[in-house]
């Protein structure tokens, strides 16, 4: 068993599992698919691949969902009006109670974490971006604290902060380096460029290469050498 669940070549894996027709059609029969990077007790926290073929149908989220779409064309209209088309590299932050429809064009596919708590506010307009890759205004976020070797830098920017901070999602950037690493609490990330190496306390080995779907429970210690720069979308609550 490893001490964090992770994909390699999750926008291209074809190891997925049938996951149905998609429930409460409207036009048409969206067959999903996918595959779990975890799944908690409860369904709480969830995450990993999802693949949905063309169709309409209503939706309802329950808990805040990050989505990072990296494959196929879709719209989803919420029942307060707002409109969100996805397309390769969007990435939306879905709050808790989001009602409305969803139409895919063109097979899609999502990599996911669908939250483990209730959130505690009420999000008036969904954050969305369309390209994390292209984003160049971003923050400086300091050199890690815990340093071995080397000098990693941090910077990123943010899609969504709840509230005290309690949750957060968004883009971060981290220059080569080797560092003594502990989650404090749980992260799914979905690592778009670079190359690093985890070793848990343990011993266990967890090589991160471009496209790697990983789940870091709390409470992970181990240490972490970043061989090239990495970008990941991630998702802490």
């Amino acid at each position: 068993m490893t001490s964090a669940p992770h994909l390699h070549d999750a926008s291209t894996r074809t190891d997925l599992i049938d996951w149905g027709v998609q429930p409460e059609a409207i036009s048409g029969a969206s067959h999903s698919s996918g595959k779990l990077v975890h799944k908690g007790p409860d369904n709480r926290p969830e995450c990993g691949i999802w693949v949905c073929t063309p169709g309409r149908w209503r939706l309802a989220i329950p808990r805040d969902e990050l989505c990072h779409f990296v494959s196929g064309q879709a719209t989803y209209r919420s029942d307060n009006g707002e409109t969100i088309e996805v397309g390769p590299g969007t990435v939306v932050m879905f709050p808790a109670g989001w009602t409305g429809e969803c139409t895919v064009h063109e097979t899609m596919r999502n990599i996911y974490i669908l939250a483990e708590d209730e959130p505690k506010e009420r999000i008036m307009t969904t954050p969305v971006w369309k390209n994390p890759l292209s984003i160049t205004d971003l923050v400086d976020w300091g050199v890690i604290p815990t340093m071995i070797e080397g000098q990693s830098h941090t910077s990123g920017k943010l899609l969504h902060k709840g509230p005290e901070g309690r949750s957060e999602c968004g883009l971060w950037v981290c220059t080569p380096g080797k560092w003594e690493c502990h989650v404090t609490r749980d992260e799914f990330c979905h690592f778009l460029e670079g190359r690093c190496t985890y070793v848990h306390e343990s011993g266990e080995v967890i090589e991160i290469e471009p496209d790697t779907a990983a789940f870091f429970p709390q409470d992970w210690k181990g240490v972490c050498t970043v061989h090239e720069t990495i970008k990941k979308v991630y998702m802490i609550r």
